[in-house]
């Protein structure tokens, strides 16, 4: 993971103060993943839930879906098996902005953030509540300003 416009200690000091944790375990089936998955998500509730295959948004939808400003009703961590995505939380600071890559995990307990595939990026899905159950997205009144640049 990479951060844009903040230093990497402030900006995990923001992010842990909505709720989230961002790690470079190194990919899928590591024990750093595992240890995260466990941290977050009750005994029970840890199984992948599915694989989502992101893509960037056509021209005009990249403010719709996960492209706008959201939460979810559950904890939620995904871990990035390839590619690369943009995605930004809102703070009490303001929005903090992280690169997402290939190895990275996201832990996240109900922060307020919004997602923009940059490349092709495939994900692995776990996240709390019943077995049937879906993210409990909800849409927020945060204006959608332009996405940052990556570099």
């Amino acid at each position: 993971m990479r951060y844009i416009g903040i230093d990497h200690v402030a900006a995990q000091e923001q992010l842990a103060a909505v709720g989230v944790h961002w790690h470079a375990v190194g990919g899928e089936g590591t024990e750093a993943e595992r240890t995260v998955i466990d941290a977050v998500l009750p005994d029970g509730e840890r199984q992948l839930r599915g694989t989502f295959d992101a893509q960037p948004p056509a021209a005009g939808e990249e403010h719709l879906a996960h492209c706008a400003w959201h939460t979810n009703a559950v904890d939620e961590v995904h871990t990035f098996l390839t590619g690369l995505g943009i995605f930004e939380f809102m703070t009490p600071d303001g929005a903090v902005t992280v690169v997402s890559e290939a190895g990275d995990v996201m832990a996240n307990r109900g922060a307020e953030h919004r997602f923009l595939p940059v490349t092709s990026q495939q994900l692995r899905l776990r996240h709390s509540g019943p077995a049937d159950g879906d993210f409990g997205y909800v849409a927020t009144a945060t204006h959608s300003g332009p996405w940052p640049v990556i570099g």
